[in-house]
């Protein structure tokens, strides 16, 4: 069996941050043996802003699978990743001769509790999946997924990560597999009191905004209302 070209794709607009989505796509490749993947990553950020989109477009043109990760935003895709596929969909269009079938995967988290709440954002990817000639296979949606990286070592989180590594595991599998029969999505939920949760992020706006200076009520301004 020839090694398959994989593209992983991290499309958090964080600048300097750590992004959950970074994280997601290496424990992704953690799945991959060497001996039967050759791996390309693309970040959508440094691609728009460092000017390589070009190289990125032909290794996702020339691709086996596509694994897109991204942090779910207004309940869909954040706009730099929507400005990333619409230039790949245009650039597809005058390559599509030399296209490769690809399969799709998109890994999205959200920063609800309710893993579902990612199911639109994952019919948008298998709607530009479609729009590309592609095949899209299926979707390993996450809630809770602000927790990724401060908690992830918790002892509570112990099976939803397994869950997530075991996702990943079947994306490996599904990508070697020429079975294009349909596979459900991957749905994995934070196993954590959901009234903490929310108490928790509430106190980590609280802190961003005296970090920049700000008051909590400034957190409820309306500054755009039209009394």
């Amino acid at each position: 069996m020839s090694a398959k070209n994989v593209v992983l794709i991290s499309a958090s607009p964080k600048v300097n941050e750590k992004s959950v989505s970074d994280m997601l796509t290496a424990m992704a490749e953690g799945q991959m043996g060497a001996d039967n993947f050759h791996i390309t990553h693309v970040n959508v950020r440094k691609s728009i802003t460092q000017k390589h989109t070009g190289s990125d477009f032909e290794a996702m043109l020339k691709a086996d699978a596509l694994v897109i990760a991204f942090p779910l935003y207004f309940f869909c895709l954040p706009g730099i990743l929507i400005r990333f596929l619409q230039d790949y969909d245009q650039f597809y269009k005058l390559h599509q001769d030399s296209a490769a079938k690809a399969k799709v995967y998109a890994v999205i988290n959200c920063g609800f509790p309710e893993p579902g709440i990612n199911t639109e954002a994952a019919r948008v990817i298998e709607s530009f999946s479609r729009q590309t000639g592609n095949t899209f296979r299926f979707a390993v949606l996450l809630g809770g997924g602000g927790m990724l990286l401060g908690a992830k070592d918790a002892p509570f989180m112990k099976k939803p990560m397994a869950a997530i590594t075991e996702g990943f595991h079947a994306t490996a599998q599904d990508i070697q597999s020429e079975d294009l029969s349909p596979i459900e999505n991957v749905v994995v939920s934070m196993k954590f009191p959901r009234k903490l949760y929310f108490f928790m992020g509430n106190r980590g706006w609280t802190s961003s905004a005296r970090k920049n200076g700000l008051k909590k009520e400034d957190l409820y301004r309306k500054p755009y209302r039209q009394d």
